[in-house]
């Protein structure tokens, strides 16, 4: 593992971190004005961002940050920025159902700035509707799983777990606080982790498989925490059944404000979320084999060094290291040679999730590469059943190799002749 560069990260290093909350700042800032050119300014953020992310390079330095608790407050203003969104996405789905000015925030905002937001929405349509609901996945889904994630890590700061599980409420994702540090974090590349993906699973597969078991993970974490306290399941103290309290009340409060227009649009924006998550989660520990219960070590997760990359995502590209140290803060994470990389960037790659075929062709021979440099020889028998189960030509072959490979060596380890 690598140590810290010498000499303090400049300024700009910091700044390059704020470009989730600037990203959700420009969300928000859409959602509000209602704008028809909402969905060209997506289009030409979404081909910058790739544009940015294939021309950067790899980044294996850690420079100290003299100011680190800069990052903290970034990460606290999202809750914020996440709320002035929510308010402008249901004034928006409110108003396309009774045509009012929900709690006056139209009139506030002409007297304070001039601007007519009645009139900017007098042709809301489904279209509107549509990229409101996108934009608002965005943020939820950057506050829940990126910022969120990085906030729901540091349980000795009460103030970053409420953070965490309020910005994860507009994303119904009050489960993640619970099922990713107390499930994730300690069943990584077994088969009872919901967030590693079976080889030759796609990302359509994984997500219906792995949805149900985020919940019923979370679900048994709650069971046997309460159990020790010598309390039932079903008790106040249960966060789980906290957080879906408070989801059901959000979306009591969102039909009884908007209808049922409103609480369709926040449902398609919370499955999007939801969604985005998964394709994330997908490739992090792609066809990963752990024996269940054995260490964690770094080749366990995908590593991702491109700079920009983790910029955008809080650093967390340095995966292996995030589950080697899970309470090592994001900016200081570093490059762990022995661990397996991506061949490309977060964005790019999460784009050859989506069409399974380009997925495989990519990730096979990195699978192959994976079994033959980084597995344990326990582990190297899970990846020959893993390989059987997978229905990828490549790695079906590979299994065959690996059989006539184990076949070659004897109980104790030497060469049979």
């Amino acid at each position: 593992m690598t140590t810290l560069t010498q000499g303090a990260a400049s300024v700009w290093r910091y700044g390059a971190y704020a470009l989730p909350l600037l990203l959700a700042l420009g969300a928000t800032y859409l959602i509000w004005i209602g704008a028809d050119s909402g969905w060209a300014a997506l289009l030409t953020v979404l081909i910058a961002l790739s544009a940015a992310e294939r021309m950067s390079s790899d980044d294996y330095e850690t420079k100290p940050f003299t100011q680190p608790r800069v990052f903290v407050w970034m990460m606290w203003a999202f809750l914020p920025v996440t709320l002035l969104a929510f308010l402008g996405f249901v004034w928006t789905l409110a108003h396309g159902h009774s045509g009012g000015d929900l709690l006056g925030l139209a009139g506030l905002l002409q007297a304070t700035t001039g601007f007519d937001m009645l009139a900017a929405h007098a042709d809301d349509g489904v279209l509107t509707y549509l990229l409101s609901a996108v934009l608002f996945s965005t943020i939820t889904g950057i506050g829940s799983v990126s910022i969120g994630h990085e906030l729901a890590h540091r349980t000795w700061e009460p103030l970053s777990i409420f953070a965490a599980r309020t910005c994860s409420l507009f994303g119904l994702f009050t489960y993640y606080a619970i099922e990713h540090p107390h499930g994730h974090h300690l069943t990584v590349g077994t088969p009872v982790d919901s967030s590693t993906a079976l080889r030759g699973e796609n990302i359509y597969r994984y997500s219906l498989r792995t949805t149900p078991q985020d919940y019923t993970t979370a679900w048994a974490i709650e069971r046997d925490r309460l159990a020790k306290l010598g309390l039932p399941a079903l008790h106040w103290r249960n966060r789980l059944l906290r957080g879906w309290a408070a989801e059901l009340t959000l979306m009591v409060l969102i039909t009884a404000v908007s209808g049922l227009l409103g609480l369709f649009w926040f449902l398609v924006s919370a499955l999007n979320a939801h969604f985005t998550y998964k394709l994330g989660t997908y490739g992090q520990h792609y066809g990963i084999v752990r024996v269940p219960d054995s260490e964690i070590r770094a080749h366990h997760s995908w590593d991702c060094y491109n700079r920009f990359t983790n910029w955008f995502v809080d650093g967390i590209g340095r995966h292996s290291q995030h589950h080697l140290e899970p309470l090592r803060p994001f900016w200081a994470l570093e490059h762990v040679p022995e661990a397996p990389t991506y061949a490309h960037g977060y964005l790019k790659t999460m784009g050859f999730t989506v069409i399974p075929p380009l997925w495989h062709r990519l990730m096979n021979p990195k699978l192959i590469e994976w079994d033959e440099q980084y597995a344990s020889p326990e582990e190297r028998a899970l990846a020959r059943e893993a390989n059987l189960r997978s229905g990828q030509p490549a790695l079906v072959a590979q299994a065959a190799r690996m059989a006539v490979a184990a076949d070659r060596v004897s109980p104790t380890g030497a060469a049979l002749a």
